[in-house]
């Protein structure tokens, strides 16, 4: 039976590729280099933010890591200025993370930085109905590495065989794998059924709700 339900941040709890976006071209207007759609921003991620830049980069230049590092250092400043501008879940995901929260350790992981991770489930979820967030540590492996998924299984105090992993990519699906816990699919997100399924998903939600009843039939 689960103790704990760890959620994905980007395209499982909130859309943020409006502001990973706002970001990006900041940066990329800072530096002279071509911007970005959303669309194109949204194939960059899930990595975390130092592959998002080295993708965002003129191909000729995204294998320099010493400018791949001062471009990923203008970005999170900009990203820092503009992140907390995503102000809302998508619809019915605050209100499930309340409910489950009465059954169940609650957690935030994230290949983002950090910082932002913390910024916004603060923001984003009701006060006292989450209990720990976990971003990239610089230095550190980035999901689908079990790394950061080890860290926030120490904070909750369960084991990984005890946590729900929540998401709505293949990175998700593969950290729960490589972490020894249980997966679910979200396909609201960023990527699609097809895909998820492709990637070895066996459990999706289209809906809070379905989520909500997929989780509490494993309890």
């Amino acid at each position: 039976m689960p103790k704990a339900i760890l959620f994905d941040l980007d395209g499982t709890l909130a859309d943020t590729i409006p502001t990973i976006t706002l970001g990006v071209n900041l940066t990329m207007e800072q530096l002279g280099y071509p911007t970005h759609s959303e669309a194109s921003v949204r194939s960059f991620i899930n990595h975390g933010a130092r592959m998002l830049i080295r993708s965002a980069m003129p191909l000729e230049l995204q294998e320099d890591e010493a400018l791949v590092d001062t471009v990923l250092s203008s970005y999170n400043h900009h990203y820092r200025g503009v992140h907390l501008q995503t102000d809302h879940t998508y619809a019915g995901m605050r209100e499930l993370v309340e409910r489950l929260h009465r059954h169940f350790r609650i957690g935030v992981l994230s290949n983002k930085q950090d910082e932002m991770v913390q910024n916004l489930a603060a923001q984003l979820l009701s006060p006292n109905s989450w209990d720990a967030a976990q971003g990239t540590v610089e230095g550190y492996p980035t999901k689908p590495h079990p790394y950061l998924a080890q860290l926030i299984t120490q904070t909750l105090g369960v084991l990984p065989s005890e946590c729900v992993m929540v998401g709505d990519s293949d990175v998700d699906l593969l950290t729960a794998k490589n972490a020894g816990m249980t997966h679910i699919g979200v396909t609201w997100g960023y990527r699609t059924a097809q895909e998820l399924t492709a990637a070895g998903a066996t459990m999706l939600a289209s809906t809070p709700l379905e989520l909500e009843r997929l989780i509490l039939s494993l309890a």
